[in-house]
């Protein structure tokens, strides 16, 4: 299973040989969701506010909205897929190297099809070109788990909806939800010092990246082995309004899958002070 914002997929991976070509095989992909139906309560008011924030509505219908009885609203999640790569078992026997590539690139364009397919419930997948990246690389990354048998796909509930929560409103809203997504991305144990710290640290290429839950801050950089510090790497997104657990979400997924990037658009400061022990998060400091 992963997740992609608050939708929750399961992927198949089939390698079978082809109706059509008795010297080609066919790897199916396909991807379902956990639940059928997402109930989503109160999307109306949020759909008001939405619009009203748009200009296409007047504050008054977002008072009228917020007024009423809690709505419930399901969305009903459709299958992605399936997805057929057809390759030669002489590719794969005699040019091993060469069909990695090509499996990589329709894992890879899969990834993307299963993200594009989330984005169209705005509701459930944050609007973030950046953060939609990180997704598929999240997916694209399951995809392989299931391959190589270290993850398998459980049925998809057809009888019961998951409930979603939307009912909150105000100024704080923004900042709720994006801290469910924390929870939604990071592991356990990270969302523990999340949780704790307002901080989530992740170990990527021989160094830990500490990212604080505040308005741009900087992200802290340590060396895996000696434990000293290294830079604090300033990185501001183009939304300059966004919660800051969006920002530890993005900067998270930066980190942990392209720290490349990371330090490309990070501007450098000083290394970080204080002490850095690098062991579980009950035993972080705070300093």
């Amino acid at each position: 299973m992963i997740r992609t914002g608050y939708l929750r997929w399961e992927i198949e991976v089939d390698d079978r040989r082809s109706a059509v070509d008795p010297k080609a095989r066919d790897v199916v992909f396909l991807a379902r969701p956990s639940y059928r139906t997402v109930r989503v309560k109160n999307q109306g008011q949020l759909a008001a506010a939405d619009k009203f924030a748009n200009g296409e509505e007047s504050y008054d219908t977002v008072l009228r909205l917020l007024n009423r009885e809690a709505s419930e609203v399901d969305v009903t999640i459709p299958d992605v897929g399936p997805r057929v790569f057809r390759y030669s078992e002489s590719d794969r026997n005699e040019t091993p190297r060469f069909w990695m590539v090509k499996l990589q690139r329709e894992v890879n364009a899969f990834a993307h099809d299963v993200v594009r397919a989330a984005a169209e419930f705005p509701q459930l997948v944050i609007s973030s070109p950046a953060l939609r990246a990180g997704y598929a690389r999240l997916v694209e990354t399951e995809i392989f788990r299931v391959i190589e048998g270290r993850s398998k796909p459980s049925p998809t509930i057809e009888t019961e909806p998951m409930q979603l929560e939307a009912s909150a409103y105000g100024a704080g809203v923004p900042e709720l939800v994006a801290a469910e997504l924390v929870r939604d991305v990071v592991e356990a144990k990270e969302f523990d010092e999340f949780c704790r710290f307002d901080r989530v640290t992740v170990l990527s290429n021989g160094k830990y990246y500490r990212i604080p839950r505040q308005p741009h801050g900087m992200i802290e950089v340590w060396d895996e082995k000696t434990h000293r510090p290294e830079v604090r790497l300033c990185v501001v997104f183009q939304d300059a309004g966004m919660p800051p657990s969006d920002e530890v979400v993005m900067k998270y997924l930066l980190a942990k899958h392209t720290p490349d990037m990371l330090w490309q658009i990070g501007v450098k400061f000083s290394a970080p002070t204080g002490k850095f022990d690098g062991a579980p998060p009950r035993r972080w400091r705070t300093d």
